[in-house]
């Protein structure tokens, strides 16, 4: 292994990398975050995910030169993201393990980087193929009438990503699930909450029963310091653990997108197609027919990253609805809020400003302000206009040099009205659930996280929220009565006051404690296991008190 270091070290001035992404949750990403508060690489910012194969492989070069910095600990991490990155790091693949057209049982305790298949040609192709499969054994328990439920679930599938001529990359994941036990669990958790086949069973025989599917892939053009792209892909914005301008909390978009890169300057835009809320309409000949109407999302931001002291960002995001795409929107180089005031207004405008701090080796500061609506001569008034998310947060690896032990604090306020719309089609949602955080608006949440790591191989991680949310009033039937600004679904209507105050409404209190052991004793083999504590205090004096534990089992070979 340390003369792969070294080897890695004498051509990294030649590193070149295989085209396509990495995953927006891949360990690598926490990783590279510790090494850019440690001041091990440089000019590394997390507010996007997920970075391409060839980013990654520019900061792990940078690690293996820097790593006489590094703890033991991180050193035999580095060692596993060297193994599995070796393609794109020098274009060998010594440290991997082909399962075929050589079938050997070594191929699965083994410590090399394992797939079903692949084929290298040097820099002209590539080809790697994975089969995937996932084991869920779900436990629920509600504490306060003492009924508890379980699901197992099952998926397995697989993914097939290449390169040709070391320009363009393809990518394509597809899994097929089932679950026994409780259904009602099985189905809304993780994201099967909104997966079609999921909720949808086959009404004329069981053929399709407790079965759901999924899907994502992309074919891209990556041309150095600029790349093009259509897929379907999960992305995520924002800093911090809670990602509160696009998470996972909603269904995986398709999108066209375009990204520049040049020394501290980055452009990124993408255009994106959501889902609006669905119905259902019944034809006498056609029987029942699925509508959903089709609305759209655009993103673009200015990045300058001058130094560890300083980066800063500058971006705007669209949701329209009600028409085809919009030929206004997609033009990257554009001001979004002068377009949509072209357009007559119809549509969703969001501007935001985001900067990180990283002066003080092992600590990162960070914050966002984001401005769904403003008026600056009504600031204070409380008009219900002026819509303004605030984002503030560190992280700390300061004492990572003593113990392996990372610290995460984060504040997020979403002022009331936050990511509604006076049109209901352009709020910002896909299919119902919010683009961002499972946060509504007018809130405050609090979040506080550790993470320690017991060996390389082996983490722990403790993370509490604690969130305040003023609800709307509603009565019997579930109408809203007074509308404090604080459910996604609802805007502001002509009826409601013009005046609404931050936290106002019925006052709920949520608190989340999760705990999540991570355990990978082979390479491609991980075993994961969490536990979720919830205590809300609802409106009307509703109380809910739930643990929910989660054993998982992943392979990939």
């Amino acid at each position: 292994m340390k003369n792969i270091i070294l080897i890695l070290f004498l051509f990294a001035s030649v590193v070149t990398a295989q085209v396509g992404y990495v995953e927006y949750n891949h360990p690598v990403y926490n990783f590279l975050e510790r090494m850019d508060a440690l001041h091990i690489i440089h000019n590394y910012n997390e507010f996007e995910l997920p970075k391409t194969r060839s980013q990654i492989a520019t900061y792990l070069t940078e690690a293996i030169q820097n790593q006489n910095m590094l703890r033991q600990t991180d050193k035999k991490i580095l060692k596993d993201f060297i193994i599995e990155f070796e393609y794109n790091l020098k274009y060998s693949t010594n440290n991997y393990s082909s399962l075929f057209p050589e079938f050997g049982f070594n191929h699965f305790n083994s410590e090399k980087e394992k797939f079903l298949y692949f084929y290298t040609d040097k820099k002209e192709a590539s080809l790697f193929v994975n089969f995937i499969g996932n084991v869920s054994v779900l436990n629920q328990r509600n504490l306060l009438s003492g009924n508890s439920a379980g699901s197992t679930i099952f998926n397995f599938g697989g993914k097939v990503r290449g390169s040709l001529y070391n320009k363009v990359g393809f990518y394509i994941k597809g899994t097929n699930g089932t679950y026994g036990g409780n259904r009602k669990l099985a189905i809304n958790t993780g994201s099967r909450r909104y997966n079609y086949k999921a909720h949808h069973s086959v009404t004329s025989s069981n053929l399709g029963k407790d079965f759901f599917d999924e899907t994502e892939g992309y074919l891209m053009a990556d041309f150095n310091n600029i790349d093009f792209e259509i897929g379907r892909n999960r992305k995520t914005l924002g800093y911090g653990p809670v990602k509160y301008l696009l998470s996972n909390n909603s269904p995986v978009m398709d999108y066209l997108s375009f990204n520049l890169n040049y020394k501290i300057f980055n452009f990124s835009y993408f255009h994106g197609k959501l889902l609006g809320i669905p119905r259902t309409m019944s034809d006498s000949s056609q029987g029942s027919i699925n509508i959903v109407p089709d609305k759209f999302m655009v993103y673009h931001r200015i990045g300058l990253n001058f130094s560890k002291h300083l980066q800063l960002g500058l971006g705007e995001i669209v949701i329209y609805a009600n028409r085809s795409i919009d030929l206004s929107y997609l033009n990257p180089f554009a001001f979004y809020k002068s377009v949509e005031h072209a357009n007559q207004d119809r549509d969703n405008s969001i501007l935001f400003f985001d900067l990180a701090n990283n002066s003080i080796e092992g600590l990162k500061f960070y914050s966002t302000i984001m401005l769904d609506d403003i008026d600056f001569g009504k600031l204070g008034t409380g008009w219900y206009g002026n819509q303004i998310l605030l984002n503030l947060g560190l992280y700390s690896a300061n004492f990572y040099k003593y113990i392996p032990l990372e610290i995460s604090l984060q504040y997020l306020r979403i002022d009331p009205y936050v990511f509604t719309h006076r049109i209901l089609e352009s709020n910002y949602t896909n299919l119902g659930f919010g683009l961002g955080a499972d946060i509504p608006p007018n809130s405050e949440t609090y979040i506080l996280g550790f993470k320690y790591y017991f060996t390389y191989r082996l983490s722990g991680s403790m993370k509490f929220e604690y969130t305040l949310h003023g609800a709307n009033e509603e009565d019997k039937n579930s109408n809203v009565t007074v509308n404090h600004g604080g459910d996604i679904s609802v805007g502001h209507r002509t009826p409601d006051s013009e005046t609404v105050h931050f936290l106002e409404g019925l006052r709920e209190v949520f608190r989340n404690f999760i705990f999540e052991l991570k355990y990978e004793p082979i390479n491609n083999i991980l075993f994961n296991f969490s536990v979720i504590y919830t205590h809300r205090n609802l409106k009307y004096s509703q109380i809910q008190k739930n643990w929910i534990s989660n054993f998982n089992l992943s392979l990939q070979f």
